[in-house]
């Protein structure tokens, strides 16, 4: 944020701050001649990582984008967004092996990443492995509910891997032991997985909210065969 000096003082405190001389000082050489100042070069301009990583997605230059995320990794390997970067440009390459590696790592310096974990789902997904899809999905709406987009993809993957007749007796399952877990399921995993009308899920993760830990966990249960 710029700073505004009121006072001459005020002005050469803020440059100094700032790390900016508020005046040449001479200094004298052993001749009593005043020496002249060794030339400094400029500091570098600090790198918008971000903005130039979002600059080169919206261009589609995905080569350009994973050499940045790798660029950025090497300057700071303990931030997830570098990690993320790279996973989103080797995903788009097609290289998804390598996607999931990137986004295993990004998880692993922040877990509470959601677009991490829905993205690392569309990388196994598309590499042919849905289950794993689905643990991913499930993992980002356990983490954050209102993440919509993981909730979609749940339920698209959750039918890919079960099939009709699978969500029918997912279902039927679910009212039996719980008839409101059975409506939330129906509103989040289906009816918006497929309409995308964001007023279903909203009135269904109102109810979602109100559920205890332990429902929740049972209805998971119940879809993934753990109960």
């Amino acid at each position: 944020m710029p700073v505004f000096c009121r006072t001459a003082l005020a002005a050469a405190l803020s440059c100094l701050a700032l790390g900016a001389p508020a005046a040449t000082v001479e200094t004298f050489g052993l001749d009593g001649r005043p020496t002249q100042p060794a030339a400094q070069p400029p500091a570098p301009a600090p790198k918008n990582w971000i903005q130039t990583a979002q600059i080169l997605e919206k261009r589609g230059d995905w080569p350009g984008l994973l050499a940045w995320g790798r660029e950025w990794a090497q300057a700071d390997a303990r931030d997830p967004v570098a990690w993320f970067v790279q996973g989103r440009a080797l995903g788009e390459l097609g290289r998804l092996d390598e996607a999931i590696a990137a986004y295993r790592r990004n998880l692993r310096l922040a877990p509470d990443d959601v677009m991490a974990r829905n993205n690392l789902g569309d990388a196994w997904r598309e590499s042919g492995r849905p289950r794993e899809a689905m643990r991913a999905y499930r993992a980002a709406v356990e983490t954050d509910a209102d993440y919509l987009p993981a909730w979609r993809n749940l339920g698209l993957t959750f039918y890919q891997v079960k099939g009709e007749a699978g969500v029918t007796q997912a279902l039927q399952k679910l009212e039996a032991v719980d008839p409101q877990l059975a409506e939330v399921w129906r509103a989040l995993a289906v009816e918006y997985a497929v309409t995308q009308d964001e007023r279903v899920a909203r009135k269904a993760l109102r109810v979602w909210r109100g559920l205890s830990q332990a429902r929740r966990a049972r209805m998971f249960g119940i879809l993934f065969d753990e109960s």
